[in-house]
C-alpha cells in the first residue's frame, strides 16, 4: 500500500480492490472445510487492509449465540473470555460495544480513532485497549445474519478508509456465501455419517462390510459433486460481476450487460435450487414430512422462464435446442407451491440437457389430461434408458450405471426428490421412452386444484 507526503495511506487502484476481490472469492471457494475458509478469509483481508488485528465471530443461527472462530493476532481463548456473557472482563482488549452494535443493527462501523469517536469514546473497553482504527462488518446472506469480520489497530489512527470498507463489505458478502455453503457440506457430512452408523448397526459383519464400502463410494461421489456444483455458479456469477464492475468506461453494450444480468440471475436461481434440493433430501433423509405453500401459480410464465433460464445451464450448448409448448384450453394458474414446481420442472430439463450430450431438439410441453389435471413432459432426443433401469430411476442414489454416461455428473437424489415433490402435490410422476424409441420422456400429472385438508 503506497504513502501519501502526509503519511497516510494513498486510495488504492481501483483495480486493485476487483482482482483482490476475485482473488479472495477464489480463495474462499477453493475449500468447503469451514475453519479453512474462515482461517483464510481473515488472514487475506487483515494483510491487505493494513489491519494490526482482526477476528471473524460466527452467529448460531438456532441459539443466537456468538463465538469467535477465526482470530489473527488475538488469542482465542481471551477473545471467547471476553464475548461470554459471564464475564465483564475485557482480556482480548476489543470494543465489546462496537461488536454488539454490528450485530445488533446490522450496520457496518468504520472509525478512524474509536478514543475520539464521540459514538465509543466514553466506553471504558476503548479507552483501556487504546483502540484507534476500527472496522467491522457484518456477514449476511439471504438476509440472516451470520456473524461480523472485526478488523483494528491500536497503534495508528486513519488506518482504514471508506473504500477499504466497500471492498471489506463486498467481501463479506462472498465469505458470507462460502461460509454458508461450508455449513451446508458440513451437515451433509454428518448427515451421511449418521447415515452409515446406522446400517453398521442394522447389518450382519458380512453385510456390514459391503454396505460400507457402497456408502462410502456414494458419500465421496456425492459430496464431490455438492461441492463442484456450488461452487460452479459462484465462479460465474462472481465472473460476470466483476466484469460489469471493471467496467468503468461503459465499454460494454446494453445487449451484453443484460446477457450478463440474464445469467447472473440463471445461475443464482441454479444456486438456490441446488441448497432447497439438498435441504429437502435432509429432511426426507431424516424423516421429517416436507409441507407445501400453496397458491394460485401461473403455469406458462414459471415453465417460459425456467426454458429460457437453461439456456444458460453449463451442459447446454450450441447443439441443444430448448423449447416450450402449450396445448388448448389450458387453465390460467393451478394450485401448486411454486418454489417446489420450480425444483420439479427445473430438474427434468437439467437432466434433458445434461444427458443429451450430443445436442438435440428438448421440448418442455403442458396439456390438460383430463378435466382435474394437467401434464407436464419433457421430451429430449438424448442417451435413453431400458426398461429396466426405467424402473429403478426414482429409487434414491439410483443412477444408471452405463460406460456412455458414465462421465455425467450426478448425485442420484434429483429423480428421488422430483418424485417425492411430485406425490407431495397428489401427482404422479413416469417416465418413458422417446417416440421412434429414441431418448425419453419424462412425464408429470398434477391436480389443477389441491384438495381442502
Amino acid at each position: 500500500m503506497t504513502m501519501t507526503g502526509g503519511g497516510a495511506p494513498a486510495p488504492p487502484d481501483p483495480t486493485d480492490y476487483l482482482s483482490t476481490l476475485l482473488q479472495l472469492g477464489r480463495l474462499l471457494n477453493s475449500s468447503l472445510e469451514l475453519k479453512e475458509v474462515l482461517d483464510t478469509a481473515i488472514e487475506q483481508v487483515t494483510t491487505f487492509v493494513g489491519a494490526e488485528r482482526g477476528f471473524i465471530l460466527l452467529v448460531d443461527t438456532t441459539s443466537g449465540k456468538v463465538w469467535g472462530q477465526a482470530v489473527r493476532n488475538i488469542d482465542k481463548q481471551a477473545l471467547v473470555e471476553t464475548l461470554s456473557d459471564g464475564d465483564p472482563g475485557n482480556k482480548a482488549e476489543i470494543s465489546r460495544t462496537l461488536v454488539e452494535q454490528v450485530l445488533e443493527t446490522r450496520v457496518p462501523v468504520l472509525s478512524h480513532n474509536a478514543m475520539e469517536d464521540p459514538r465509543f469514546a466514553s466506553r471504558q473497553s476503548v479507552q483501556l485497549s487504546n483502540l484507534r482504527s476500527v472496522l467491522c462488518v457484518p456477514l449476511i446472506a439471504q438476509s440472516r445474519l451470520l456473524g461480523i469480520i472485526y478488523l483494528d489497530s491500536r497503534i495508528k489512527t486513519g488506518v482504514f478508509t471508506e473504500r477499504h470498507l466497500a471492498m471489506l463489505s463486498a467481501f463479506a458478502n462472498q465469505g458470507a456465501v462460502a461460509i454458508e455453503n461450508a455449513r451446508l457440506y458440513d451437515n451433509l457430512r454428518r448427515s451421511m455419517e449418521e447415515r452409515l452408523k446406522l446400517q453398521d448397526a442394522l447389518h450382519t459383519q458380512e453385510t456390514q462390510r459391503l454396505a460400507l464400502e457402497e456408502a462410502s463410494r456414494l458419500k465421496s461421489d456425492f459430496i464431490g459433486f455438492v461441492a463442484h456444483e456450488l461452487r460452479n455458479p459462484l465462479t460465474t456469477i462472481r465472473g460476470y460481476v466483476q466484469t460489469m464492475l471493471a467496467d468503468t468506461e461503459h465499454t460494454l453494450g446494453e445487449e451484453v450487460v443484460q446477457e450478463f444480468y440474464e445469467a447472473i440471475e440463471a445461475d443464482s436461481d441454479r444456486l438456490l435450487d441446488m441448497i432447497n434440493e439438498l435441504l429437502d433430501v435432509s429432511r426426507l433423509e431424516a424423516g421429517r414430512p416436507l409441507t407445501l405453500a400453496v397458491k394460485a401459480v401461473e403455469l406458462r410464465p414459471l415453465i417460459e422462464k425456467l426454458v429460457r433460464r437453461h439456456k444458460f445451464y453449463k451442459f447446454y450448448t450450441p447443439r441443444h435446442h430448448l423449447s416450450a409448448e402449450f396445448g388448448e384450453r389450458l387453465p390460467d394458474t393451478i394450485e401448486a407451491d411454486e418454489d417446489k414446481l420450480n425444483q420439479i420442472v427445473s430438474n427434468l430439463l437439467s437432466n434433458a440437457i445434461k444427458y443429451s450430450p450430443d445436442g438435440g431438439e428438448i421440448i418442455a410441453r403442458v396439456d390438460l389430461d383430463g378435466p382435474d389435471h394437467v401434464a407436464i413432459r419433457v421430451f429430449d432426443n438424448g442417451v435413453g434408458m431400458s426398461d429396466e433401469q426405467r424402473a429403478r430411476l426414482f429409487r434414491q442414489y439410483e443412477r444408471i450405471e452405463r460406460d456412455d454416461i458414465r462421465k455425467i455428473p450426478g448425485t442420484g437424489l434429483g429423480l428421488y426428490l422430483v418424485k417425492s415433490l411430485v406425490e407431495l402435490h397428489g401427482g404422479e410422476i413416469r417416465a418413458e421412452a422417446g417416440p421412434n424409441g429414441k431418448g425419453s420422456v419424462f412425464v408429470v400429472k398434477l391436480p389443477i386444484r389441491q384438495p381442502e385438508s
